[in-house]
């Protein structure tokens, strides 16, 4: 159901009438002044192309460009599946440089045309949070709330977030004022097209975002621990298996060794299979064969790793399933599909079976952010085989006999690792904001 003014009953129920109708005046207002102009600065290519060339200015800390750039996109593209999330860095263009009015004023929008983007939810979160820094207390905690009623599916660090920003904001109306940041922009009573002269020192608003100039935030060019995934051991000399995505864009690759923690190099990658060999100083207790054979239907296997990366426990943990399908996501058949359970954090730890020989390599899941049952990947023994030996690594020969359950768990346990990966501040933002970043990131950065 729509309302006069277009926005959604969903909307005005969580926001309110009377703010929805004062922003969206004011977003009138600026199109009025601007003959609905915008500069051109996108180079002519695919959409993709243009959203990563945004991103670029995002990573570069030039978010006057980056604010320009994200605002052609999403005028020039409004149907892409990259909208929603240009509409999202447009406003956050605006709140990184403390311009809290525009950004709500954008949020809202994003709101708006694509409450069901990838960014949906975090856009209500902060579109709650710049209300309130302008002195919109109750508004912007009614929206606040409404993250966990309008995106009960959303990620729990999201719903987590929401839910401290409330506790913290929200619970004390006598403190409201000390989270306001800006006040005085907007009047309820305000009707746009009334007064247009009145409101010209609006047109000066380039000489209040001279601030723009400022070079890019110290912490942008920080390294710290990104985003995790898992790896495991395959020779005595510190050789670890896991996939490329899981070290792809890291300055450094670390990992703990003997309650030490260690870095490990990155020697070759395929980018096509999503593999990746390191070595690391050391010399490992246990080390994994790999099969002789891949897989085959119905057979069962055993995954272990470190999903959620260390969020739920440090432990090692393992899931138990078996092969479902001898071909992965699009008949890629260097792949085969599991019905063992298999998270962020799983990719690049070991598949094996009851003799503790390697069949694959955890990779991918897809359908839980539809709310349906997910499939789960592994990359075949076939495929990391030939993988390795063309880039000279040799593996033990596979084991003949079964293992007890607990040879099989120690064998895990010292021979499986948590990998941690470290980069840029800079480098963490151009990353998530990328279309198919594979990337488990830590919750704080998404």
């Amino acid at each position: 159901m729509q309302s006069k003014c277009g926005y959604s009953a969903n909307i005005i129920s969580v926001l309110g009438l009377a703010i929805v109708k004062k922003l969206l005046g004011i977003v009138v207002l600026g199109l009025l002044f601007s003959g609905n102009a915008y500069a051109e600065i996108l180079p002519n290519t695919s959409p993709t192309g243009q959203y990563k060339f945004s991103s670029e200015f995002l990573t570069d800390g030039d978010y006057q460009n980056a604010e320009i750039a994200f605002k052609e996109f999403v005028i020039k593209n409004p149907n892409h599946t990259l909208a929603g999330n240009a509409q999202y860095w447009y406003a956050e263009t605006f709140r990184i440089r403390g311009f809290y009015t525009d950004a709500a004023k954008a949020y809202l929008v994003g709101y708006q045309r694509y409450p069901k983007s990838q960014k949906g939810p975090i856009n209500l979160l902060k579109l709650g949070i710049t209300l309130i820094y302008i002195g919109e207390w109750d508004q912007g905690c009614k929206m606040i709330d409404g993250v966990k009623k309008q995106y009960n599916r959303a990620s729990q660090s999201i719903l987590q977030k929401a839910k401290l920003e409330y506790k913290k904001m929200c619970r004390d109306s006598n403190k409201k004022d000390k989270w306001v940041k800006e006040k005085g922009t907007i009047d309820f009573d305000d009707k746009v097209a009334e007064k247009p002269k009145k409101q010209e020192p609006k047109k000066q608003e380039p000489k209040k975002q001279e601030p723009k100039k400022k070079t890019p935030d110290p912490d942008d060019n920080k390294i710290v621990a990104a985003s995790s995934g898992t790896g495991f051991y395959v020779s005595n000399t510190g050789h670890i298996i896991s996939n490329h995505h899981v070290v792809e864009g890291c300055n450094t690759v670390k990992l703990t060794f003997k309650g030490k923690e260690v870095s490990a190099d990155v020697l070759v990658v395929d980018k096509m299979n999503d593999l990746a060999i390191l070595k690391a100083n050391l010399t490992p207790s246990k080390i994994y064969s790999v099969a002789a054979e891949d897989a085959s239907l119905l057979e069962d296997i055993i995954i272990a790793g470190y999903p959620l990366g260390k969020k739920v426990s440090a432990a090692i943990k393992t899931s138990k399933g078996s092969i479902t399908a001898l071909a992965g996501y699009g008949d890629n058949y260097s792949e085969f599909q599991t019905d063992a359970a298999l998270n962020q954090g799983n990719s690049g730890g070991p598949i094996m079976d009851q003799k503790g020989n390697v069949v694959g390599v955890a990779v991918a899941n897809y359908g839980k952010q539809s709310g349906v049952e997910s499939f789960n990947f592994g990359i075949k023994s076939s495929t990391l085989k030939t993988f390795a030996s063309a880039n000279g690594l040799k593996f033990l020969p596979p084991n003949n006999k079964d293992l007890s359950n607990k040879d099989l768990g120690q064998l895990i346990t010292e021979a499986t690792i948590y990998l941690e990966c470290h980069m840029t501040v800079a480098k963490i933002k151009r990353m998530i904001a990328e279309e198919k970043n594979r990337k488990a990131f830590f919750s704080e950065y998404q």
